[in-house]
């Protein structure tokens, strides 16, 4: 069974629907409509809601312009493969979260843009991906969670026992597992020590 099948065939069941798609490309229940209605609308959301490491890339990116406006430095073009960014990397080697690099993202006759001060940028983004191999499973399943709660009010005819509300709140919890888990399995640089504490050493 094709992976998008699957994932539609979690999110019904997750609303108690029995029925199971067998090609939700193809088929014309009411229930394989519904899920192909949402699916995309929920796979982008799912990808945007959480850096998820099997879809982040780290890449430089292509000069526009330089001083494009009074407000910025530089102009680069927004990745084709990009749905989110999430940072430009910085020249410092521990980039935090106090200390990001701003950017704005704008657009011109050609696409859109990412404006910044930052020279030779390179950005940490979230691919628009269209390889289902890379996905993990506890992608899958938040994934399915998201696409039954876009998907209850149709099939449980107005969804009076809000199961589209419970499956966001099993969504939510399953994105913090899944920054858990990844937590767990990086090695954050360990920030240099202020000169109040090394003071007391």
């Amino acid at each position: 069974m094709a992976l998008n099948t699957e994932v539609c065939n979690l999110a019904i069941s997750h609303l108690g629907v029995a029925k199971t798609i067998i090609d939700v490309e193809t088929e014309q229940s009411i229930e394989a409509k519904i899920c192909r209605r949402f699916y995309e609308l929920a796979l982008k959301a799912v990808l945007r809601d959480y850096p998820w490491p099997f879809a982040t890339k780290i890449s430089s990116i292509a000069l526009v312009e330089n001083n494009p406006n009074d407000d910025w430095e530089f102009s680069y073009r927004y990745p084709s493969d990009c749905l989110h960014v999430r940072r430009i990397l910085g020249q410092a080697a521990n980039v935090t979260i106090d200390v990001r690099v701003p950017y704005k993202i704008s657009r011109d006759g050609s696409g859109r843009l990412i404006y910044t001060n930052q020279p030779d940028a390179q950005i940490e983004y979230t691919l628009d991906i269209s390889d289902y191999t890379i996905i993990t499973g506890d992608f899958i399943l938040a994934f399915s969670f998201l696409l039954a709660h876009y998907a209850a009010p149709a099939l449980t005819n107005g969804d009076p026992f809000k199961l589209g509300d419970r499956a966001k709140l099993n969504y939510y919890e399953e994105i913090s597992s899944a920054k858990a888990t990844a937590v767990n399995e990086e090695q954050v640089e360990a920030l240099p020590e202020s000169e109040y504490v090394r003071g007391r050493l």
